[in-house]
């Protein structure tokens, strides 16, 4: 079974997202910020991660590069999903980190995001 971090300050979004793969039979662990996404991605070790651009505290900028610091989470795949402008440059920002491996906007269908999150964690 596949273990998800959902990062996400917004408690409509990461609901859906959460109860849309739980129901596909993944388990799936809450982070109401990037502070919290980044200790718990050290505790838990998901096998991805969906986590938001702009958020309290930390974003997800400093989310990424935290989890690239070390060794343990290095390796995990992140999906960024932003419900903010989707901008270029904001999103090349993001892609020259190596754990991030795709940038999407929160309209995304459910079922291309899925398509996204199956082809990675197929991987490990």
């Amino acid at each position: 079974m596949n273990l998800m971090l959902i990062i996400d300050d917004n408690v409509e979004f990461r609901t859906m997202v959460s109860d849309y793969f739980t129901d596909l039979g993944f388990t799936v662990e809450i982070a109401n910020d990037g502070r919290e996404g980044l200790a718990k991605a050290r505790t838990i070790r998901p096998d991805i991660i969906l986590c938001d651009v702009m958020m309290p505290d930390m974003g997800g900028i400093e989310v990424i590069r935290g989890l690239q610091a070390e060794d343990e989470t290095r390796g995990i795949p992140v999906l960024v999903i932003t419900g903010t402008f989707f901008d270029k440059n904001m999103s090349e920002l993001f892609r020259q980190e190596s754990n991030c491996r795709e940038f999407m906007s929160k309209t995304v269908e459910l079922s291309y995001l899925q398509k996204k999150v199956e082809a990675l964690t197929s991987r490990k």
